[in-house]
């Protein structure tokens, strides 16, 4: 897993600018950490009290290990990297590596705001693109992990025109560069109703099988 400086193959020249989290953007991420910890918290008692035989045992085991995996990706070390020639941001393996000359602009906004905010103060969370000059995606770093003063700085050393929205919907942004915002920052509700139904399909699935399946045994 690539989480540390170390890990920057050379092939990407030398590193001038590292940016990790800061501490206060760990509040989104244990909040997005939550459903999956909930599922790995369900499969664990159901095991722990039900005690099931064959292949239910291995289901709730596999459901723990993948509930595990997507908290982990949520919580793990992130790292994106300036180099000389690229911009760099760690995967579960390797990096996501930009040429710094295909990107042409660098996108920012303060507060992305949901697709129809509320009136008064709306919630929202920081944003950035690397965008390529047909106006395409190149990176997308999200508020969920990053910080509005870590992504000014990324941006502004990016060498790259930076252009700042203090706060705009996925539409205003996408005026802009129609290519930009992907599906589930565009429809944030349906994402979460997506991910909300498939986590309580699994509760379940596990509460079937270890309360019912078990007692007929």
């Amino acid at each position: 897993m690539a989480e540390t400086v170390r890990q920057v193959p050379e092939k990407y020249s030398a590193p001038q600018h590292v940016f990790h989290p800061r501490i206060t953007s760990y509040g989104r991420r244990i909040w997005a950490a939550v459903p999956p910890l909930l599922l790995v918290a369900v499969a664990l008692l159901a095991l722990y009290y039900r005690r099931p035989r064959g292949p239910v045992i291995a289901v709730l085991i596999f459901l723990a290990l993948v509930g595990g995996i997507i908290a982990y990706g949520y919580l793990r070390p992130a790292l994106t990297v300036i180099t000389q020639t690229h911009f760099l941001k760690s995967r579960w393996i390797g990096f996501h590596a930009v040429p710094r000359d295909r990107v042409h602009q660098v996108v920012t906004v303060d507060k992305l705001l949901p697709p129809r905010p509320k009136p008064g103060k709306p919630r929202g969370r920081p944003y950035l693109w690397l965008v390529t000059e047909t106006g395409k995606r190149a990176m997308a770093l999200d508020g969920i992990v990053w910080d509005a003063a870590s992504l000014k700085s990324f941006a502004d050393l990016s060498g790259a025109q930076h252009v700042n929205f203090k706060q705009a919907t996925p539409d205003q942004v996408s005026k802009h560069w129609p290519k930009l915002v992907s599906w589930h920052v565009r429809y944030p509700r349906l994402r979460y109703a997506a991910s909300s139904l498939a986590l309580v399909l699994v509760i379940v699935l596990v509460v079937w099988l270890t309360f019912v399946q078990t007692t007929f045994q």
